[in-house]
């Protein structure tokens, strides 16, 4: 009488996933950063038509995006890592030209297991299995869709999408020209930051928000600083998209009770920003769902999302 033993073979799926490496970044052209340190993306490959892994790592302390009071990586850090795979897949998997415009309408980013996300003795290693569905002509314009599952440690603890329309030079100046108001002059803004950093989470020069002159405690100035080298880590011809974000963390951790961290988000991007404009920042509370935030300027309403904050 004999035994045997029978050995699973891993699924492909499973064998791509454990041959992603993370020993280096992605070259930072392929994410639209200037900073190789700000590239958090280290591998990726296709393993189905419209299906991909991608590998990132997070450092255990950025210069802007620090660990929450309960020692986990910073919200922000998770949704411009997913920014990051949007771009990356697109230029590196689509074939879209480096030079291009991305210009973003949506990013949701909801964390199931925060617990997962503490920052340990070593940068932590995370996979994203991404599914994009994209429409198109590469040369001029594409329409994508990405769903991700975020992974540490072989388990899911995060899922997110992110709509974006990537643009060719010519179609990308035409809709910015398309409705844009540069007659104002640049606002001053010489007031201190509206709250102490250890509120909203940040440094003083990275505190986004100020004061407006007979407000409420809901509504806000966005402080706009081109030189700052973590909000424009590039030169930009408007408000970037995760300063709004950033912007909409600041406004509902003043919000929310002190003890909470954000652990989901929806957001929808209307229109630019322009730099030269003041851009007013407003939160409305709930009473049994998540803060609703809002960036306005002027009369046009730049982005709008649902923050969910939850005990930490």
């Amino acid at each position: 009488m004999s035994a045997s033993t029978l050995r699973s073979t891993p699924s492909p799926v499973e064998q791509n996933r454990t041959a992603l490496t993370f020993d280096r970044t992605v070259p930072r052209q392929l994410v639209h950063r200037a900073s190789v340190a700000e590239v958090f993306l280290t591998d990726g490959t296709r393993i189905a038509a419209d299906r991909f892994l991608v590998g990132a790592q997070w450092p255990r302390r950025h210069v802007l995006y620090r660990p929450d009071r309960s020692g986990r990586h910073d919200f922000m850090l998770l949704a411009e890592t997913v920014r990051q795979a949007g771009i990356f897949l697109i230029h590196r998997f689509h074939d879209v030209p480096l030079g291009h415009h991305f210009v973003f309408r949506s990013l949701d980013l909801r964390i199931d297991d925060l617990d997962s996300l503490r920052v340990g003795a070593t940068p932590l290693g995370a996979v994203l299995d991404i599914t994009v569905t994209a429409s198109g002509d590469t040369a001029r314009r594409l329409d994508a869709r990405l769903d991700v599952t975020v992974e540490v440690d072989g388990r899911p603890c995060a899922y997110g999408s992110v709509s974006v329309v990537v643009l060719d030079a010519r179609g990308y100046d035409i809709v910015r020209r398309r409705g844009r108001d540069l007659t104002a002059a640049p606002p001053a803004d010489t007031a201190a930051p509206s709250t102490a950093p250890a509120v909203a989470g940040r440094q003083d020069a990275d505190v986004l928000l100020r004061s407006v002159d007979g407000a409420g405690p809901d509504t806000w100035l966005l402080h706009v600083d081109p030189r700052h080298p973590g909000y424009f880590e590039h030169p930009s011809d408007h408000v970037p998209g995760m300063v709004l974000l950033e912007a909409f963390r600041q406004a509902g951790h003043l919000a929310a009770a002190r003890d909470c961290v954000l652990a989901s988000l929806e957001a929808r991007f209307r229109a630019f920003g322009e730099l030269c404009r003041p851009i007013v920042i407003r939160s409305a509370a709930r009473p049994d769902g998540p803060l609703h935030l809002t960036a306005h300027q002027g009369e046009r309403t730049l982005a709008e999302a649902d923050a969910l904050f939850v005990r930490a």
